[in-house]
Parts: structure tokens; sequence; C-alpha cells
């Protein structure tokens, strides 16, 4: 997952993670998608679309199509022509259900790939397609409409075409569009005239496959694409640093100077706003506030704005220094006690001096009527002689205006009826919070915690806590209880903010869906729920399950029935049957778990990855422990054959990165997953070779850590220093411990008390299990056993920073703090587990972690 992927979960529930094709759009319908149809059509529904084919249509995996771009006012009126033209000639078409649906997909945010496909049409040969193209441009010529991404332009009417797949298969050529590593991912894919598969290449480009001959109707299109500019583009691309359905951003240089410049790309009718403006709009109105303000020194001097082919393009200097969001992570002090100790005072004047000098900023703008609608630290740029500029001024409006800005980033705008000053004033208390502590919340009674937070851990003026709480707390969601202030309690009541976790979890399960029964974290562009143990329902009801609430059996229906209806499932353990089968059988339900078993193991040949989440070393634990459950000697043979086979991978080396993905790390995807398994064949057998291979395997992720200035041991991923559960250092605990019980060694001593103090981190953004803050109570609990210790208790105290309500019952953000999730990843399951095991559940939180829970019999002197 890309952070961008994530956007799309926001819009349908502004609470919990949804498809946004469940956005209720009843009353928004298109008539063409609700007509009737002839005798022997056939209508689906999906996702955004409704589907129409003609009695008998062939559907072939791949070929050409015609996309119809029109925009919203003449939406209504290019459905109906596009649906009769294809009613009377029997040709499949696909129609955007309604105008609600075509807004999302065309949003600022949307997916720029799929943002224009309103209408497409499956022509059956290239007959059919000359001839619809030729009616079709007679009918729709007049109507404009955004350029399709990818696409060829018919003449210059609303008809694009492009040659695609009707299908999504397994591709080991995915290259860049899938994780090769994944051998369960699908992508659309091309079959060659010699019958091997290639993906489909989405980039906004128009290509043709190159075994396919380019229709004679289409050769004076090409040639207009191909045709030089009349005037020559007066940029170079450099990189593109955000691209949109609206356009893009990118470092250029203009080739009349050789100076570099930042461009703003704006594309006509798309890139929508909540307010319905397009990236055209908002990009003149923004060049217009900044010729506006080009005497000011707080806003970037515009070069120069070019339009070509339609598209315009606005270039600014680029302010000398770095953002706000980059200085800010650099100095932030509060990554451990003894650091905060002593940088706190120096960050906490530098912090507010920076708000002062924004402030100074948002001044001079009030100064000349306007006021900036969002402030976001990644657009405040930080220059030399204590100067600030606002890069982007898209969020600028009157002074009178009170409405929400139109785009921003959520948390980081005015909210709607402040105008003037006051919705100034709010943005700054806003940016002050940020910087001490940057933790998103949204309850009154979490925005309480934060500020007492900030007032203890930096010599900040008497009152500045109150203050702030005072003037945020007007814009913040009312609270019936006080969940944070609750579980920040010195000693908190773990049995009511426990009973209050499980009325949560319970308050969002719906049985009544097929996609989901709790909501969790999105675990990739189009995955949400489903029932695995990571993010799906298989790891709320474990959850439950461990700390003694009660399971109702319609949600033990939900799950198995949820297995028998996929149709494509994954085998794992983290993310398929294997989860599922080991949660039914603590549940008590044996015979389903084992009939989900029988169900993986067709599946478990095509496993190629080795690791703990969806590889072959959490299928074998699961072996292992459903073949001493019912005596099952097939099971065992087979984590044993496994085994061999992972023994070798080990002897040969640290796993190698596969083409187009980062190397495996961690306790979930790297070498410490499997020293898991080693050790657990090692508490059965007493082999001692099983202890020289997990050492050896734990030893590709030791490898990858790193001791940082303060202290704190992290796992470098490639890209990031990471600390977490999930796939950083604090992964390496249950296996270091287990290693140390049977074979002391001063180095890996060290190495596990250098991961206890990683895990008492003062400052962390998450609250989850996998990467956040619940993960590092789950491991400090395990290190020093539940109960006391200190470390422990003021890690539980400082989940109050991410404490939320549901229908008044105590809930957790997800991953990014945006929206509510249930699941075990990064939800209240997570969070319910390790606060379990801090306040004396026992036991590992997560399935295998302690190798010696599984087996019975005992081994002196080992």
């Amino acid at each position: 997952m890309k952070l961008q992927d994530y956007e799309r979960f926001y819009r349908a529930d502004p609470v919990l993670f949804e498809f946004p094709e469940r956005l209720a759009d009843t009353s928004e319908r298109l008539t063409a998608a609700l007509r009737p149809l002839p005798r022997g059509w056939e209508r689906v529904d999906s996702g955004w679309w409704t589907r129409l084919r003609p009695p008998s249509a062939r559907r072939p995996g791949q070929g050409w199509r015609i996309h119809v771009s029109v925009t919203l006012p003449h939406l209504e009126r290019a459905a109906e022509t596009v649906v009769e033209y294809c009613l009377r000639h029997a040709i499949p078409v696909d129609i955007v259900r309604g105008t609600a649906a075509a807004r999302a997909l065309g949003d600022l945010r949307a997916d720029r790939l799929t943002s224009a496909d309103l209408l497409v049409l499956h022509p059956a040969d290239e007959t059919v397609l000359g001839t619809a193209l030729g009616d079709l441009t007679a009918l729709l010529e007049p109507l404009p409409g955004p350029y399709v991404p990818g696409c060829l332009r018919h003449r210059s009417g609303p008809l694009y075409v492009r040659y695609a797949a009707a299908e999504h298969r397994r591709c080991p050529a995915a290259g860049h569009l899938a994780d090769p590593g994944d051998e369960h991912a699908t992508v659309p894919a091309f079959e060659r005239p010699d019958g091997t598969l290639v993906p489909e290449d989405r980039r906004p480009v128009f290509r043709c496959p190159d075994w396919v001959a380019l229709p004679d109707v289409l050769r004076a299109d090409l040639k207009v694409l191909r045709a030089p500019p009349e005037v020559p583009f007066p940029f170079r691309g450099v990189r593109a640093l955000r691209l949109t359905t609206g356009g893009g951003t990118y470092l250029a240089t203009d080739t009349a100077t050789g100076k570099p410049v930042l461009l703003h790309e704006a594309r006509p009718h798309a890139g929508f706003d909540a307010h319905g403006t397009d990236a055209v709009t908002r990009l003149t109105h923004e060049r217009a506030v900044l010729e506006r303000l080009a005497d000011l020194d707080c806003v970037p001097r515009v070069v120069r704005h070019h339009v070509q082919a339609g598209h315009h393009f606005l270039a600014v200097e680029i302010p000398e220094g770095r953002s706000l969001a980059e200085a800010a992570a650099a100095a932030f002090p509060l990554t451990t006690e003894d650091r905060a100790e002593k940088e706190a005072a120096g960050y906490a004047e530098w912090a507010l001096g920076v708000v002062a000098r924004v402030a100074a900023a948002l001044d001079a703008l009030r100064h000349r009527g306007l006021r900036l609608g969002e402030l976001n630290p990644e657009h405040l740029v930080l220059g030399p002689d204590d100067r600030v500029v606002l890069s982007r001024l898209e969020t600028v409006t009157d002074l009178t205006d009170d409405r929400a800005p139109s785009v921003g980033e959520e948390g980081f705008t005015a909210p709607a009826g402040l105008r003037g000053r006051a919705a100034t004033a709010h943005l700054l208390d806003v940016l002050r919070l940020w910087l001490l502590l940057p933790v998103p919340h949204r309850d009154r009674s979490t925005l309480r915690v934060l500020t007492r937070a900030v007032d203890q851990h930096y010599p900040v003026p008497p009152g500045f806590g109150a203050t702030l709480l005072s003037r945020l707390s007007r814009s913040a969601e009312r609270e019936a209880d006080d969940h944070a202030g609750r579980l920040a309690a010195e000693r908190p009541d773990w049995p009511a903010l426990r009973d209050s976790l499980v009325a949560g979890l319970h308050a969002m399960a719906t049985p009544e869906r097929d996609d989901r029964l709790f909501p969790g974290t999105p675990f990739g562009p189009a995955a949400l729920g489903g029932p695995s143990f990571g993010y799906g329902a298989a790891g709320v009801l474990y959850a439950l399950h461990r700390v003694g609430a009660d399971v109702p059996d319609a949600y033990v229906t939900w799950l198995a029935d949820a297995v028998e209806r996929d149709p494509d499932p994954r085998p794992g353990l983290y993310d398929g049957l294997h989860g599922v089968a080991l949660t039914l059988d603590l549940l008590g339900h044996r015979d389903r778990a084992l009939a989900v078993l029988d169900r993986a193991r067709p599946l478990e040949s095509r496993v190629i990855r080795p690791d703990l989440a969806g590889g072959s070393a959490g299928i074998a634990l699961n072996q292992l422990r459903f073949a001493r459950a019912t005596g099952d000697t097939a099971l065992h043979d087979a984590a044993l054959r496994t085994a061999v086979d992972l023994a070798g991978l080990v002897t040969e080396g640290p796993p190698a990165p596969r083409p187009g993905t980062s190397p495996p790390y961690g306790l979930l995807h790297g070498g410490s997953g499997i020293a898991l398994l080693f050790l657990h064949l090692y508490e059965e057998t007493g082999v001692a070779r099983y202890l020289g291979l997990a050492e050896r395997a734990l030893g590709f992720d030791v490898a990858r850590c790193g001791t940082a200035a303060d202290g704190a041991l992290t796992l470098f991923d490639g890209t990031f220093h990471l600390p977490y559960l999930h796939g950083g250092s604090c992964g390496l605990a249950f296996p270091l411990k287990a290693l140390l019980r049977h074979r002391p060694e001063e180095g890996r001593a060290a190495l596990l008390a250098a991961v206890r103090h990683t895990c008492g981190a003062l400052y962390v953004r998450n609250a989850g299990l996998l990467r956040g803050r619940a993960g590092a109570i789950a491991v400090l609990a395990a290190l020093d056993g539940p109960g006391d210790p200190e470390a422990l208790r003021t890690q539980v105290r400082r989940m109050a920073w991410y404490a939320r309500s549901y229908r008044g019952h105590l809930a957790f953000p997800g991953f990014r703090m945006r929206r509510l999730s249930a699941d075990l990843a990064t939800g209240a399951a997570g969070v319910l587990l390790a606060l379990d095991s801090a306040f004396g559940g026992g036991g590992p939180v997560l399935p295998y972690l302690d190798p010696r829970s599984s087996y019975r019999r005992a081994r002196e002197g080992r």
C-alpha cells in the first residue's frame, strides 16, 4: 500500500474505512443505468459501474475499448445516447451508475487512470470498433470532457480508445505492477500470441501492444498524437513529486533560463474538489492570488504560466530551505526520555518561534483581505533569515468566507463556520499542537490528554496546554465518556476498559454484510475486511477469545462461510486459510477448522514465500499444531518437508529480494519468523541443528539492525529504520528470547536489552499492534512480565493519546490514524490483546511467538 492508496477509503464514511463504492447515491443514479433491458440482456452492478451485456455475449480476454469522456452536466445525455446505441447494436457497455459515482471517480484524490471511465464500450472486433467510432462521433461530437490517461483520442470529440485486458491473472512478469514475491497477486494481463502472459501497461501514455496492429480507423489519430506541438514546451521535466487526477507537481527546469522551477499542472474538467471545482479553475485562482501577493516575501514568485493541449502549467520559484515537516521530523525530541530531557526546551522554543513567523505571514495575507484554509507543514518552507514561505495557496479565500476548504489534508484545515481571524487562529493552534505532539485527534477527551502531555514534556508557559485545549475543543467532537482519561489514569481500571473495548468491537460488527464482519484498515488498493487473521474477521475473533469475551455463533458462521465464498483464497497464516482454521479451532469448531485446512492443502504447493505472514513458515507452524491436536501424521510430515526446504534456503544465505520488491525482513516477512519455526521444532525434537538454523535465520534480521544515538535499536528495511513488531527491531524479541534460553550469549543479551529500551519510546505515531505502540506494550509484557513495571505502565497510559469513541465505547484508529479500525494488525483487536497482556492476560499476543507454549514436555537443562 502506498500512502495515496488509503485516500479512496476515506470518502464513503467519516468514521470507518469503507469501500468508496458503498457511498449512498440511490437518488443520483442515471436513468440509463436503470432502464428496462431487452429480453436476454444482463445487468450487473459492479463497484461504481453498471455493466450491460447482450444475450450470449462473448467476453474476450483482451481487445479494443471505447471510452466516452464527458463532463458531469452532459453525463445523463451521453449515457442515454450510448446505452441506446449499444442496445440497438448488441455491444456490451459499462456505465457509471450515477452522478455521485462520477464525481467520486473524478475526485482530486481518486485513481487518475480510472477517473474518466464513465462510459466504456466493448466492441467485438475491429469492424464493430470502426463503425461505433464513426456513429458515436456524429452523435456526441460537441460534448466536452477530460482527457482519458493512457488512451488515444479519436478526432476532437469525447471518444478515446485503448487496447485493454479484460481479466486479472497471475502474471510472473508483473514487475512494478504487483509484488512478484506474492504468488497470489493478480493484475490485468494480456496473452501474447505464443501463450505467455504479460501485464497490461496502465501508465498514462497510449501504447499499443507490439503484437497488435493499429486499426486503420485510428492511424490519423496516432499521427495527431505524435505530431510535434506548434509551440515547444518551455520546461524540461526532472521528476514528479505528486500525481493526481487533476494533474501533478513536478521538479522541472525552465528551458529559457536553465533555472529549476516547481511546475504545477492542471488538466481541464478533471481533479474535482469538494466544491465541484476542477483543477484548472483552482490553478487559475492560485495564480491570481500569487500575482496579487507578489510583493510579499512569504509567497513564491510566479515564473510563468503556459497552456499546452488544454493543460495549464504554472511555474513558480522553488523556495530556498526545507519544509516544516522535514525540519520538525529531524529536530523532534520526544523519541526517548533521555533525549526529551535534554532537547525539549530548545525544540519548544524553536517550534513556537516558527509558529510566530507563520502567524506573521498569515497576518500579511489578512491585510490583503485573504485567509488560508489549510496550514499543512508540508507546504510551509523554512528559509534562511527566518523567512517562512507559504508554498501552496490553493485554499486561499476571502476573509468573509466561512466554508471549509475544498481541498486539504484532514486535520490541518479550518472547520466550516470560522472566518477571518478565527479561522487563522484555529490553524495556528493546530500547528502548535502538531509541532509539539503530532498525534491526530478528534475526541475532546483525547485532546485533553494530548495537551496535558505537552505541559508534561515541554517547559511551556503555565496554562499553555489548558489554553490550547480550550480553543481547539470548540471544533472537537464531544465525547460522552472520558475513555482517554480513564486509560491515562495512574491505575487504569482494566476490567472496565476491556469491557468497553469488547463492546466497541461488537458495536462495529456487521454480520449482515458478505464483504466484512468488522471494519479494518485497507491491506491493498482494493482490499478491505474479509476473513483473514491479520486484517479481517479471524484476528478479531481470536482477540475476543483470548481475553475471555463472548464470540457469538453468528460471527463463527460468518467466518466459516466467508472462506467458502472466496473463489481464490490464499493459504497463509496471517492472510489466508491457515489463520482462519486456527481461529475456528480455538473457538471450539474443529470440524470447520479441518474443513478449512483441507481446502488449503492443494494451495500450499503454490507458496513460494518462506515467511510467517503468508508463506511456508507460518503454514508449517500451523500444521505442527494441528498434527499434535489431531494426530494427523500427514500434517506433521508436510511441516517437516517445509523445514527441510527452509533449512536449505537459510543455509544458502539471506533471502534475496525479488525484482521490484524490497528484501524480506522482520518477524512477519523475514528471517525472524523463519527462526520461530526452527525453535518450535527444537522444542519438539531436541535436535540441536534446529537451534543453529534458528540462530542463522535470525541473524539475517540482526544484521539489518543498527543503534541510533538515542540508544534505540531499529531494523533498516532499505528505506526506513523501523522499530515495530511487524517488520522492525521489536519483532526480534521473541526468537531472541527463546534462543537466549537455550544458548546464552552476551551479545544476544545486549541486543534483547536494546529491544527492551526501544519499546520505551516516548512518541509513537500509530496505535496498532503490528506497527504502533500496542506492539511495544506486547513486547514489554513478554520480556518483563505483566503487572507493575514502570516502563510498561507508562506505555499503557500513553495509549490514551489515540483513544477514540464509537457509539459510546472505547475504540482505536487504524493505520494513519484517520479512521477507526477493529482489526488485529492496526486496530482495536490488536490493542485489546496488547493491553490484556500488560494487565496479566498471560502468554504472547500472537500465535507461535513462544515456542515453549506449544509443547507439554519439559526438557531440563536446555
